[in-house]
């Protein structure tokens, strides 16, 4: 055991592993992870640095909607059954994304799943009155990290924490966060849920009765995003108004507020942009977005982008009649193609989950589809304008516009990328509403820890 061997000797040993046990041997020490890294064994096949869909779920429609980019491989990107029998399993919602894996719930309860594998896991009931929590559920999967995955509980604010309604009247004059907050987290190393107690550093929000603490009470249509990466989970509370910094190395939480001239009614979009923490805020005239800066020892937002998109709109609008590059995926409607049930592939006992699936068509990120906006094709419209997420690995921000069409705008250039329809036909009035949406970025290790 105390011989070292040659560094080539043992980049060949590691070679020969198969990609889940590539990505645990990453973990052992940090020579380990510079072979890993340095001689790219975990190849950018199984770990591919692109967006392949778009998850996105609707108010009144009961199942997810994936817009993707058209694939010649049915079992890379075709649309993740969320088991299409309306009248027994009613309902599901995409409730996190992370590194290729995606959190859902549906009636039996939550499950986590990988659509480029088609693997899945039921996670067992949630304890207690953790069960009322699920809206603020996010996953924590990196699997350069472990082949393990996590799911985490995070309670907008002390009100939403505690079901004892007396015990509540006495939380409004204590601060949120609190000093020591409990949090549910399920870890599929134990396939348990555990009470999970993290440290608070610095200053609270505020107190638990301040008004700007409650904008979930005020409408239920906000978007609560989170991101992970080095170890770090940061997830929205409080309507999207506040973000929960949690450590999982240290056990420690940190509370950072939005930018301020942010209003009431504007919607905050929080991701991962590369090695950056960012927001963003839209509306008919203007996109702004924010990079979380802590260089100087004080962590704060810095305004990286103040654009003007009204112009571009409405040239993105031209095309709202055409069906787009993309295919809109309407799992509601029974569509069926070609694509096995998970549940079906999972009791398949020839699959070989160390053999990694691969698409033949990806869509490209910097020249697919560009709109011409020297063109003098512009159309007025009406609508709301949303954003559906931050690109991971590039400075590429994903918009929806009134509901109609999507788009990729390279932040940096202003190049847009016309995506497809966003809205199926039948989906329309004024209660139709985009309630969230998930970048889909593919996972090919195809094991699975917890099988379903």
């Amino acid at each position: 055991m105390g011989v070292t061997l040659p560094e080539d000797a043992l980049a060949e040993i590691l070679r020969r592993l198969p990609p889940r046990s590539l990505a645990t041997s990453r973990c052992v020490c940090k020579a380990w992870r510079a072979i890993v890294d340095s001689r790219r064994l975990l190849l950018p096949e199984l770990l591919p640095h692109s967006v392949r869909g778009i998850f996105f779920m609707c108010r009144d429609i009961n199942f997810p909607l994936f817009l993707s980019h058209p694939s010649t491989d049915p079992e890379m990107l075709g649309k993740l059954d969320f088991y299409r029998d309306p009248d027994l399993y009613g309902s599901a919602s995409v409730l996190s994304h992370c590194n290729g894996l995606l959190l859902y719930e549906d009636i039996r309860g939550l499950h986590v799943a990988n659509p480029a594998t088609q693997r899945w896991a039921h996670l067992p009931p949630l304890p207690r009155f953790w069960g009322l929590f699920c809206h603020g559920a996010h996953l924590v999967f990196d699997p350069t990290e472990s082949p393990h995955y996590e799911v985490f509980l995070v309670p907008e604010n002390l009100f939403r924490e505690d079901p004892d309604m007396e015990r509540r009247e006495q939380m409004t004059d204590e601060e949120w966060p609190p000093s020591t907050w409990v949090l549910c987290v399920f870890s599929s190393r134990t396939g348990k849920w555990e009470e999970r107690a993290f440290v608070r550093e610095g200053e609270a929000a505020g107190m638990a009765s301040d008004k700007a603490l409650q904008r979930h009470d005020e409408r239920d249509s906000w978007p609560i995003c989170s991101a992970y990466w080095n170890g770090v989970l940061f997830a929205q509370c409080n309507g999207g108004f506040t973000v929960m910094r949690i450590s999982l190395s240290n056990n420690k939480h940190k509370v950072i507020k939005m930018p301020t001239g942010i209003g009431e009614l504007e919607k905050v979009y929080l991701g991962r942009s590369k090695e950056e923490l960012c927001c963003a805020t839209i509306n008919r005239e203007k996109l702004r977005v924010w990079i979380l800066d802590d260089s100087c020892g004080m962590m704060g937002w810095r305004l990286k982008h103040h654009i003007d998109i009204e112009y571009t709109i409405s040239h993105v609008m031209w095309f709202i009649e055409n069906e787009g590059p993309w295919n809109l995926q309407d799992i509601s409607n029974n569509e069926d193609n070609g694509l096995q049930n998970l549940q079906d592939v999972n009791n398949n006992e020839d699959v070989n989950n160390n053999a990694p699936v691969k698409s033949k068509v990806e869509w490209d990120s910097d020249n697919d589809n560009i709109i011409d906006l020297e063109s003098d094709d512009e159309v007025s419209f009406m609508g709301c304008n949303t954003v559906l997420g931050f690109h991971p690995y590039k400075d590429v921000i994903f918009l929806n516009f009134a509901l109609e069409r999507a788009v990729a705008y390279h932040l940096n250039t202003s190049v847009v990328q016309d995506l497809g329809k966003v809205r199926p036909d039948y989906y329309c009035g004024y209660a139709a509403e985009l309630l969230s949406s998930f970048l889909y970025t593919p996972c090919l290790m195809a094991e699975f820890p917890e099988e379903g």
